[in-house]
């Protein structure tokens, strides 16, 4: 018999999200699924691609315009090619006049890595460079971690979503560590495909519950 998710829907099951690895083994089971995802990703056409973000983008906007204020500030990933995208996302939040706050993982004005949180205002196109892993990112001054208490809402990036809101990122934890410094009660939306919602994640202590999610096709709120 299909697993029903609280909306009626089937809910599918990506490798391992129900703790079948061997030795119940979080990370492990992590690892497998976001190298599924990864390939499932890799198998979309740009058509399909720039749809689902078109879709997406819509809904989260329509999200934003029901629960936030005009002037909201707004935190968001800014996206590379293959992720849900969000650099039109971005440009329509400030055109609406939000102000965007975007993460920052590039090097130090020094050159040396950077190992903190670090975000800064979303200003245009114009004046994004490349960061670490060739993510873009804002050239202008950087922000400490605590700048996201500033954020009334957060758009999460994620390689997958649990019905239950786990959700599972890229492996480095920045987001988990990023999301200490939110505000008490401030929503954290994942943005990610239909084909990467699941039942339930594999987590661990240190992972951050998103409050919802959303696909191409739908906004779901989630019980965390």
């Amino acid at each position: 018999m299909p697993q029903l998710s609280p909306d009626g829907r089937t809910a599918r099951r990506l490798p391992l999200d129900e703790g079948t690895a061997p030795g119940n083994d979080p990370a492990g089971r992590k690892r497998a699924i976001r190298e599924a995802t990864r390939r499932a990703r890799s198998t979309v056409t740009d058509a399909q691609r720039r749809a689902d973000d078109r879709s997406r983008a819509r809904l989260a906007l329509e999200l934003v315009a029901h629960d936030l204020a005009p002037g909201s500030v707004i935190a968001c990933y800014l996206s590379v090619p293959g992720e849900p995208d969000t650099l039109e996302l971005v440009e329509a939040l400030r055109a609406a006049g939000h102000r965007v706050l975007v993460p920052v993982l590039g090097r130090l004005p020094d050159g040396t890595p950077r190992h903190d949180v670090a975000w800064a205002w979303y200003e245009g196109p114009q004046a994004l460079g490349p960061g670490l892993w060739s993510i873009p990112e804002p050239t202008g001054e950087a922000l400490p971690a605590d700048a996201l208490a500033l954020a009334d809402l957060v758009f999460v990036s994620a390689l997958g979503v649990g019905l239950d809101g786990s959700r599972l990122g890229t492996g480095g934890g920045w987001y988990d560590r990023a999301l200490e410094h939110a505000r008490g009660g401030v929503p954290c939306w994942a943005l990610v495909n239909d084909a990467e919602v699941v039942d339930r994640l594999p987590s661990e202590p240190h992972d951050h519950p998103m409050s919802g999610f959303v696909t191409s096709s739908r906004t779901k709120p989630t019980p965390a």
